[in-house]
């Protein structure tokens, strides 16, 4: 890419976004649901890949509900932020209610198997994976990797409209084949038996996309755990033309007074909401024997950070989400006991071995989308410094969970990437 390129950037304003939701929506709202066996239909299977539905026992089910309707719920300080010492009482006593009375397991397990899905063996790990082949002669393909605390449910709203773009108001040649699996440790991969970090996972990912699915020159994306995966793939992934990324975190030189406010923001964010980190990262089973053994711990530890990373409207959850969304979320950890294993990431960074450092300038075109509700986000000063960056989006709206927050930003924003790569 040229210099002339790189300086280029966008900002989404709220009428556009609004314009481009409305056209999603309206779109989605005509289109049937696809089974989960007219999708596979055109799936050529290659040697190692295996068909996978999700089907929980309904043991597992019935034990969730069991222990829901036998909680014995805390003490609460009678303070003016019932949010203010971690979950809300109240918020939670609501979302437990949902739970045990509507929410319906079976219906939305239905919903994620709407999604063709497998499983490969890469390394020894049995990773779990959705692959949405997309439209028209030539998608691109494109690996979304989740975070912490989340899943491959946290895209449920963009697979489709980023792989069929023509049935959403788009255009065919803007389809990706999208492949969106889940990490060692979390949901329906296989666990690792020690911790593992994303310098591990990256050279999962490029075995997976290259060796396993046979892709060259595949995009990359990822936020939060994602975003350290999606890095360390700018470094390995010899079969990746580009990466975008939703988070951009300090640890090298800071420089300058727009960089210095932004790493105060992070610091800010370590103190007041970083105990969950210090926790994971240093005695992750002392905190897995609890939540592995409650689903309402699991519940409030995973709602209060939906809650403090998104961009709400005055502080209400269901301004962004609906009750079955975050329970899903929170529901694939408790059925598949992953609690524990996911939370490892945080030791695993510390302690897996590795290269040295990286220091080095990532060379591949990458994109920087900042949702500007997100725990923190370096400015782009920063990122040139690190980075070959060739966009850098300030969007309207959003925080740390985008796709799920604001899923046509996300989606535009990653085909306008995508547009600007291939140019």
């Amino acid at each position: 890419m040229s210099d002339k390129t790189s300086d280029k950037s966008e900002v989404f304003t709220r009428r556009s976004a609004l314009a481009e939701g409305a056209k999603l929506a309206s779109a989605a709202a005509m289109m049937p649901a696809l089974s989960k066996a007219a999708l596979a239909a055109d799936e050529k299977l290659r040697p190692g890949v295996t068909p996978f539905k999700v089907d929980v026992p309904q043991a597992k089910i019935d034990w969730v509900m069991r222990r829901l309707k036998e909680v014995e719920w805390p003490d609460a300080p009678q303070v003016e932020d019932p949010w203010a010492y971690g979950t809300s009482l109240p918020a939670l006593k609501d979302l437990v209610n949902y739970w045990t009375t509507k929410y319906n397991w079976r219906r939305r397990e239905a919903e994620m198997n709407k999604f063709p899905q497998f499983k490969a063996k890469v390394d020894g790990y049995y990773i779990h994976f959705i692959h949405e082949k997309g439209s028209g002669p030539n998608p691109q393909p494109l690996i979304i990797t989740h975070g912490w605390p989340s899943n491959v449910v946290e895209f449920a709203k963009v697979i489709e409209p980023l792989a069929h773009p023509e049935r959403f108001g788009g255009k065919v040649e803007d389809a990706f084949t999208v492949i969106v699996p889940s990490m060692p440790g979390f949901g329906f991969s296989s666990k690792p038996v020690k911790p593992i970090s994303s310098a591990t996972v990256a050279v999962l990912w490029e075995k997976l996309m290259h060796d396993v699915l046979g892709y060259t020159n595949y995009i990359a994306q990822g936020g939060d755990v994602g975003y350290a995966v999606t890095r360390e793939i700018g470094y390995v992934g010899t079969n990746c033309k580009a990466i975008h990324l939703n988070l951009l975190l300090p640890g090298g030189d800071i420089q300058g007074e727009e960089e210095k406010a932004a790493a105060a923001k992070w610091t800010r964010f370590n103190n007041l909401e970083g105990a969950y980190m210090a926790v994971q990262r240093t005695k992750p089973l002392s905190l897995a024997y609890a939540m592995n053994d409650s689903p309402l711990g699991t519940a409030a530890w995973i709602f209060e950070k939906v809650h403090a990373w998104s961009g709400l409207k005055n502080g209400d959850p269901w301004s962004v989400y609906t009750r079955d969304e975050v329970l899903d979320n929170i529901m694939v950890f408790i059925v598949t006991n992953t609690f524990s294993t996911a939370s490892w990431y945080y030791t695993g960074g510390r302690e897996e071995p590795r290269p040295a450092p990286r220091t080095e300038k990532i060379t591949k075109p990458s994109g920087f989308a900042h949702f500007p509700d997100d725990v923190a986000f370096m400015p782009r000063s920063y990122a040139e410094r690190y980075f070959n960056v060739v966009r850098y989006t300030e969007m309207a709206t959003g925080g740390h969970f985008a796709a799920a927050e604001v899923p046509d930003l996300f989606i535009a924003e990653v085909r306008a990437f995508c547009r600007q790569v291939n140019a």
